[in-house]
């Protein structure tokens, strides 16, 4: 649908359509990315909330096994039983009720998913484990600075929120105006149609249309 739109507007043929095929793979990866990356979010989120968890149950003296098993009750009462954190604290809690060790669950568990926060937790939990470190601090400390982190990206998301939604805006009015003189004074803007200079310009206007998206999009993308 949208390659019609964009041939219609840019070229008034549907023949650049053919052209356009190979770019649907391309955005299609561009979904899976955007997909994923809220599906992320959504899990540093609910992972933060059950280190909350685990860190108040080991400082009432619980063992750090019994700790995530008490953090899949309690991510299960919050987020209900479809949460992914509560399926993943399942597997987790399965497999270390089978006998694995818990540092190796967590890294699993990182492995299975691309986020920096579950990733690193993993890392300084194996770590204190060996070297015999109080379980209750450093979780809490991990926690309490993996919230502060996603309470920054937060407030400059709700910062940028306005901006973002100013430059989605500005991305339609180039085809808006095109598509006004289209069917408000096509002789005006006919001589960009069905020749080669004219279908260079319409190219090159289309480039700059695409990149422009591209890099607003990406440096709206922020991390910290």
């Amino acid at each position: 649908m949208a390659t019609a739109v964009l041939s219609w507007l840019f070229y008034d043929s549907m023949i650049p359509v053919i052209f356009f095929l190979p770019l649907f793979f391309p955005f299609i990866r561009v979904v899976k990315l955007f997909i994923r990356d809220r599906m992320n979010d959504g899990m540093t989120e609910e992972f933060i909330h059950s280190l909350g968890s685990v860190s108040t149950s080991l400082a009432a003296g619980v063992s750090s096994e019994n700790a995530f098993v008490a953090a899949a009750a309690d991510m299960e009462k919050l987020y209900g039983k479809g949460s992914v954190m509560v399926k993943e604290l399942s597997v987790i809690n399965s497999n270390v009720a089978m006998g694995q060790r818990l540092s190796k669950a967590l890294s699993d568990f990182a492995a299975r998913w691309d986020v920096r926060e579950i990733s690193d937790f993993a890392v300084v939990f194996r770590v204190a484990e060996e070297n015999g470190s109080n379980l209750s601090e450093v979780i809490s400390s991990c926690a309490a600075i993996m919230e502060e982190r996603r309470r920054t990206e937060s407030e400059v998301k709700v910062m940028i929120s306005g901006r973002r939604y100013e430059q989605r805006i500005m991305c339609l009015i180039p085809p808006g105006i095109i598509a006004y003189l289209k069917l408000s004074s096509e002789n005006f803007i006919g001589v960009l149609y069905h020749n080669m200079l004219g279908i260079c310009v319409m190219t090159a206007a289309l480039i700059v249309f695409v990149l422009a998206i591209v890099l607003s999009e990406k440096m709206g993308d922020i991390k910290v």
